[in-house]
């Protein structure tokens, strides 16, 4: 698996004027990604360049990254259980269904990832996926969303505890993160603006 290569991506959230990612195709690939790393959930994020081909592994991040206009930059999508978000049909649409709800690591690493994403930590943690150490190990950096670990211990059984009330932003700080690690800043503030 080529580890440097760059990839195609793939919100958990949107307003129904949502209408952001019609202009995906449009766009021309970003230069930059995040210059300094990215504390995330305990793990520090290094991206080198905007993945060109990721996989969420969540239908909430996968949302986001099609909100984001990044469809043609996802190499695939997993763990669905709802129907995608309104206005979104089209770029899911592009995106490969590599399984409706966990997917094995070996399934995911043939859609040959340089970028991995999840909404849960259970996702990328022992019983999940695979660990996001298992993914770093071979050069595939990782990112799980905050709203799953901000005021929340998730070193038990289950889906954790929660010793604080999820607040709207740390949503927006997913959205700006991920806009982040793309290379499109602008296109995550005008995002998270659409939703205030």
């Amino acid at each position: 698996m080529p580890l440097a290569r760059p990839a195609r991506a793939a919100v958990l959230l949107a307003a129904g004027s949502l209408l952001l990612t019609g202009c995906g195709d449009a766009r021309p690939a970003p230069a930059k990604a995040a210059a300094v790393p990215l504390a995330n959930c305990g793990h520090e994020v290094r991206v080198a360049a905007p993945p060109r081909h990721a996989v969420s592994l969540n239908q909430g991040t996968t949302e986001i990254l099609l909100s984001l206009g990044l469809a043609d930059r996802l190499a695939g999508t997993a763990t669905w259980t709802d129907p995608v978000m309104k206005g979104l049909e089209k770029a899911d649409a592009r995106v490969p269904r590599i399984a409706d709800n966990n997917p094995s690591f070996e399934r995911v690493l043939d859609a040959d990832p340089d970028f991995v994403a999840a909404s849960f930590v259970s996702t990328l943690g022992k019983g999940g996926v695979a660990t996001r150490e298992q993914f770093e190990k071979l050069g595939v950096p990782t990112y799980v969303s905050p709203s799953d670990c901000a005021g929340k211990d998730n070193s038990g059984d289950g889906d954790g505890a929660r010793d604080k009330a999820l607040g709207i932003d740390t949503v927006y700080g997913e959205v700006r993160d991920l806009a982040a690690v793309f290379g499109v800043k602008e296109r995550g503030d005008e995002l998270v603006a659409s939703l205030q």
